[in-house]
């Protein structure tokens, strides 16, 4: 019996450090970025656009908005923000996104998104390019540019 008790104490607190762990892991961190946001050229006609509609506009589906050619601006694969936007915001992974730029570049039926190397960079050639649409994290104040808010929707 006392071998019994002694392996539950054990597994209880092998438990309680497992949970310790997870809760470290999974509990967001005091300095945790704010979510990337949705920033566009001033032409641009919408304030605010909902989630389906953001995600065919960053899946290069749709390519106009009330008549103004859209031009979408993201930052490489692999960059940190690219991947907050892609999961955070649009609620897909970078390399679903990747490949739904892929299926419209080999079909013919469209071009992909410009890349950039930073979001500087992002708010620059946003601001200089009519029915620019982008994304950047952190404090937007560039001439050009606005932010475009998510509206309930399906």
């Amino acid at each position: 019996m006392e071998g019994n008790d002694r392996f539950f104490r054990e597994l209880k607190a092998a438990g309680r450090a497992c949970l310790l762990l997870a809760t470290l892991f999974v509990a967001p961190s005091v300095n945790a970025a704010p979510p990337p946001v949705v920033i566009a050229h001033e032409s641009l006609p919408d304030n605010a656009i909902t989630l389906p509609m953001l995600r065919a506009i960053f899946s290069m589906r749709l390519q106009s908005l009330q008549g103004e050619r859209l031009t979408v601006f993201v930052l490489d694969s692999r960059h940190p923000d690219h991947e907050a936007f892609s999961k955070e915001v649009l609620g897909v992974f970078p390399y679903q996104l990747q490949n739904a730029w892929n299926r419209v570049i080999f079909s013919g039926t469209g071009r992909g998104p410009v890349t950039v190397e930073s979001s500087q960079e992002m708010l620059r050639r946003v601001s200089q390019t009519p029915g620019g649409v982008g994304y950047v994290t952190g404090p937007v104040d560039h001439p050009g540019v606005r932010v475009i808010s998510m509206e309930a929707g399906r």
